[in-house]
């Protein structure tokens, strides 16, 4: 029997127009559903697992209202700066190419974010430079550094590492632009280690040594890495464990891994056949594959947005030891107590790291930090800082798209009147058909 779960807005996947749709629970899974007058009824999946599905109609978690972008909190700003790529991947959500041209001139860069500065951005915790690929852009380095410069906290790197991997002066050259600060990070696509997953979503031979090489460039320059991994099921859903390890080895300076499952936007030429792969699915494969590192009590929302646009699970690490510590933070459906929303408003609007940082001064992590030191007196818990962070980011496309989760949204493209846009909604209703 369906439960229903709430409704909402969503829009038809053959003609895009708004209509109503409805979140409804069964058999263990949740599903959108909607019926187009034009194209009739559709159906999707949400959730594999419908308790890795956190309903907002039952608890305000946010306290956002469905205002704009422009209006309400930013965690990333996400400058598109040029739609040039060195590689043509079959899977793309902004179709860029060799073969396009265009980049944004420096100067009109600098003047959108200044804009966004003036308009009330200045808090926000990210800004990323994105494509098309980055590194392409001739100015690329000079926009990074302005980030800095304007007092951006940190600068992420949207790139695929090919020129990170062959021009080892330019990585030498942005590791001087951050100067050793810990502001500068390379969002890097990384995919797994199989030949096959980078010819199936890359449409490249050999690109596995290329992202190992990038790697190493990298990290030898003493600059943050956080790989990026498009998960597809059929393709490269088996690696996502050793790319967690992967992470976990280099530790401190991969101090995070984001999983990304496969959306159907832009230039997507793979099967579409069959459920989308969620959030849920995605979690109980890290679950399975990383050998008890992570539980699935460990992988939860975070405050700052819709519940489901983000999940994530959290250890402290101290030497060789990964210790779980997000099954100790407060349950979802417990955030509007009175017990715990003091807590969630403190950390409301931040980034995972800076999250943590606040509920590390918190009474819920001292008790956590009494609890690990019973079987280990010698640890000085107090005072330790060092986190290591595996997020699931499920970016929707027309199929799943809820309005509700676009209103809550803190992670916003600019577009080319330099405007804050849901990244999502921009995806489904607002880019230009195969350009930035």
């Amino acid at each position: 029997m369906d439960k229903l779960l709430k409704q909402t807005t969503t829009v038809c996947p053959d003609c895009l127009d708004m209509v109503p749709g409805t979140v409804i629970e069964r058999n263990g899974k949740v599903f959108l559903g909607r019926c187009c007058p034009l194209h009739g009824d559709n159906e999707a999946l949400l959730a594999s697992d419908s308790a890795l599905y956190w309903n907002q109609s039952d608890v305000k978690a946010c306290g956002v209202s469905c205002c704009g972008a422009a209006e309400s909190h930013s965690c990333s700003l996400i400058f598109e700066i040029t739609e040039r790529c060195n590689l043509t991947c079959p899977t793309c959500f902004t179709a860029s190419s060799p073969h396009l041209t265009w980049s944004m001139p420096f100067d009109e860069f600098a003047s959108k974010l200044d804009q966004l500065l003036a308009a009330g951005k200045s808090s926000a915790d990210i800004v990323q430079i994105s494509g098309g690929e980055p590194t392409t852009h001739p100015e690329f380095e000079r926009i990074v550094a302005h980030c800095l410069d304007r007092g951006i906290a940190k600068v992420y790197i949207n790139s695929n590492g090919v020129r990170f991997a062959a021009d080892r002066p330019l990585v030498d050259r942005l590791a001087a632009i951050d100067a050793a600060r810990g502001r500068v990070h390379i969002y890097l696509q990384f995919d797994g280690f199989a030949e096959s997953t980078y010819s199936q979503i890359r449409g490249s031979r050999n690109l596995y040594p290329v992202k190992r090489r990038a790697i190493e460039n990298l990290l030898d320059a003493e600059l943050f890495v956080v790989p990026v991994m498009t998960v597809t099921r059929d393709i490269n859903f088996g690696e996502m464990g050793d790319v967690v390890r992967l992470a976990r080895e280099h530790h401190p300076k991969m101090n995070a891994v984001m999983l990304q499952p496969a959306f159907y936007a832009g230039r997507y030429e793979n099967d579409k056949g069959g459920e989308h792969l969620t959030m849920a699915e995605i979690a109980h494969g890290v679950v399975d594959q990383t050998d008890g590192m992570f539980s699935l009590d460990d992988f939860g929302p975070i405050p700052c947005s819709n519940p489901n646009c983000f999940g994530m699970a959290v250890a402290l690490v101290r030497g060789e030891r990964t210790i779980p510590v997000s099954r100790y933070f407060p349950r979802f459906e417990s955030w509007n107590t009175p017990a715990v929303a003091p807590l969630v408003e403190q950390v409301r609007d931040r980034l995972p790291a800076t999250m943590l940082e606040a509920v590390a001064e918190s009474d819920t992590l001292d008790l956590l930090l009494d609890l690990l030191s019973e079987n280990d007196d010698s640890a000085n818990w107090a005072s330790y800082r060092e986190f290591f962070v595996v997020g699931i980011k499920p970016f929707m496309d027309a199929l799943t798209y809820d309005q509700h989760r676009v209103d809550a949204c803190c992670v916003h493209v600019i577009d080319r009147a330099g405007a804050p846009v849901s990244l999502c909604e921009y995806n489904v209703l607002r880019r230009p058909r195969g350009l930035l």
